[in-house]
């Protein structure tokens, strides 16, 4: 009867925490990152009775976490990567929905200007055509303007979203340093499981991957280390939790921040080594779109403002003199680095995109009698070339121990473009580095400057004729070959034909043969071209990253999420169980109380 008793006590006391297992189960279907919990019912040891063995009814031995440690794994990853592509494509839509609609572009712009130079040849003497050129002249000014201040604003949300997330990371990065601790304590008192703790922990580290990739290792003594994606950095280890920075680049004008880690005392820029997770998909963006999107339009900006005035220098206004800017040259000085030694601020390097005849007419060279007078074209000849060397890219420039600098596309910091002289000036990429002004003992060997033409363009593109009787219309006089060049008579209309024909000339990035392969609205179409391709490839790795996260997903729950028709099954077998243990201990009572009345 006593080992009845013991047997019915115990299976109630049993069927009684699995009631309480079942119940916990249900009360959590809807919290984040819970594991389905079981109670792991085992016999009790038996004993010998008389000449048999009887059971010694039951108990709960631990009460398990139902969990597969490689699903939490791969979705960890597939999160991050989730997260990362869908961020990516909102942002990517942003820029497409203003540089590359059918209304109200840039191209369509461009297209009004040259429609208004071929507008003005077929009426030369026209001041409404001439009025016309100037207005269409401003309108694209106006537009780049506009367009300027979208992809400023675009940059600043950039910078604001990344000191956020830096926020919200460093929030994640404490809360598992904090659990990590609330779990070697638990797991040092004794072998139970300290369930609820490793759920929080667990969904703290999918949340962290919603911003960056990263790497986790579980220790021995429980304790979760976790590193950035590519495992080269640790963020969480042992009794440290390394946060991350988000501030200015090193460059003072830049505008840009960065992200940063203090490994080993040293400030170190990270934000490269970010792949996954929103983070990485700010950082992606504007590297490889917003970044690529400026210096296309900067290219294509650069060569329509160095073309339309090389052009314009070659020919003559209504009051006969040579034409002058139509619009502003590039030049623009650096910007230093924050870390150089040296004094020079980066004022006295001069980047620009300047004709060589600077307005006058191209050289004239006398021909025997009675040749006819032909301006040599040579210097135009020159200046498209030119511009077909002009190139998407922001420049670093490096003092070298030799005291020269050295000139290197800042997305490719080891590969040397060109090098110049102190004191001198030399050509990359079409464009004229002058260090002329620099004066000695003001830079240091490693010290470092940071130039980008391109923005400098989109940010300063501006008109410079307001008045319509400047216009360069006319060409050059045939006179004798012995006289100088004069103005054509008014009504020729050679050089505003040659600006109209601009549109169709092939001016921008050379092929290998050296040949400029892209018109002006062609070089902004390749551009809509790279923003539109950007798109697509993220808008495909959204979806495909939507629908792995989705089955990782499925295959958790299915695995470690509550079931309310499971769990309700489990309530009631373990109710009439627990009922049945009542009638076990009921039954031994009454036995007992029987064989008092039999003694009495």
């Amino acid at each position: 009867m006593a080992n009845l008793l013991t047997i019915g006590i115990s299976a109630a006391s049993t069927f009684q925490k699995a009631i309480e297992v079942t119940g916990n189960n249900t009360a959590n279907v809807s919290t984040p990152g819970y594991n389905r919990q079981r109670a792991e019912i085992i016999s009790n040891s038996t004993g010998l009775v008389g000449n048999a063995y009887t059971g010694g009814g039951s108990t709960v031995e631990s009460v398990q976490r139902i969990y597969a440690s490689y699903i939490q794994t791969q979705l960890v990853s597939a999160n991050s990567l989730k997260s990362r592509y869908d961020e990516q494509l909102s942002l990517a839509q942003q820029v497409e929905g203003v540089v590359a609609s059918n209304d109200g572009s840039i191209q369509n712009f461009m297209q009004n200007l040259f429609d208004s130079f071929q507008n003005l040849a077929n009426n030369p003497t026209d001041t409404s055509s001439r009025q016309q050129v100037i207005d269409q002249s401003n309108n694209l000014q106006t537009m780049v303007g506009n367009l300027s201040g979208v992809l400023k604003d675009t940059q600043k949300q950039v910078n604001d979203q990344i000191s956020g997330m830096t926020d919200e990371i460093n929030n994640r990065l404490d809360t598992i340093y904090q659990i990590n601790k609330q779990v070697s304590i638990a797991q040092s008192g004794g072998t139970a499981s300290p369930n609820e703790l490793l759920d929080q922990r667990d969904q703290a580290i999918l949340e962290l991957s919603k911003y960056m990739d990263i790497k986790t290792y579980t220790q021995s003594d429980g304790e979760m280390v976790v590193y950035t994606g590519n495992g080269k950095y640790p963020l969480v280890t042992g009794n440290t939790v390394n946060h991350l920075q988000a501030s200015s680049s090193e460059f003072t004008n830049d505008g840009r921040t960065e992200v940063y880690m203090d490994i080993s005392g040293q400030k170190t820029m990270v934000s490269s080594q970010i792949k996954g997770g929103q983070m990485g998909a700010v950082l992606d963006f504007r590297s490889n779109m917003l970044d690529n999107t400026i210096n296309d339009l900067g290219v294509m900006l650069n060569g329509l403002v160095a073309g339309v005035n090389w052009q314009h220098y070659q020919g003559y206004d209504a009051n006969g003199n040579a034409g002058g800017n139509v619009y502003t040259p590039l030049s623009l000085t650096a910007d230093k680095s924050v870390k150089n030694v040296g004094t020079e601020d980066g004022t006295n390097i001069v980047v620009s995109f300047k004709p060589a005849i600077a307005g006058n007419q191209p050289p004239y060279t006398p021909a025997t009698q009675p040749a006819t007078y032909t301006a040599k074209q040579t210097d135009l000849a020159t200046a498209n070339a030119a511009i077909g060397n002009l190139q998407p890219k922001d420049y670093l420039i490096k003092v070298n121990a030799g005291g020269n600098f050295e000139i290197y596309d800042q997305k490719d910091p080891t590969t040397i473009l060109g090098t110049v002289a102190l004191g001198a000036s030399g050509q990359v990429d079409g464009l004229n580095f002058d260090f002329t002004s620099v004066a000695a003992g003001t830079v240091q060997s490693g010290d470092k400057f940071l130039i980008k033409p391109n923005q400098g363009m989109l940010d300063n593109f501006k008109t410079e004729i307001s008045d319509p009787n400047k216009l360069a219309t006319r060409g050059q006089s045939p006179n004798p070959a012995d006289v100088a060049p004069t103005p054509a008579a008014i009504g020729d209309n050679t050089n505003i034909a040659n600006l109209a024909n601009l549109s169709d000339k092939k001016l921008l990035f050379n092929d290998a043969s050296g040949n400029p392969a892209q018109t002006l609205l062609g070089g902004y179409s390749l551009m809509s071209t790279h923003v539109g391709a950007y798109v697509q490839a993220t808008q495909t790795q959204s979806v495909a990253q939507t629908n792995v996260y989705k089955q990782i997903s499925d295959r958790r729950e299915s695995m470690s999420g509550v079931s309310l028709d499971e769990e309700a099954a489990n309530l009631i077998k373990f109710q009439q169980a627990y009922q049945a243990s009542a009638q076990i201990i009921q039954a031994s009572k009454t036995l007992f109380d029987t064989l008092i009345g039999a003694i009495r």
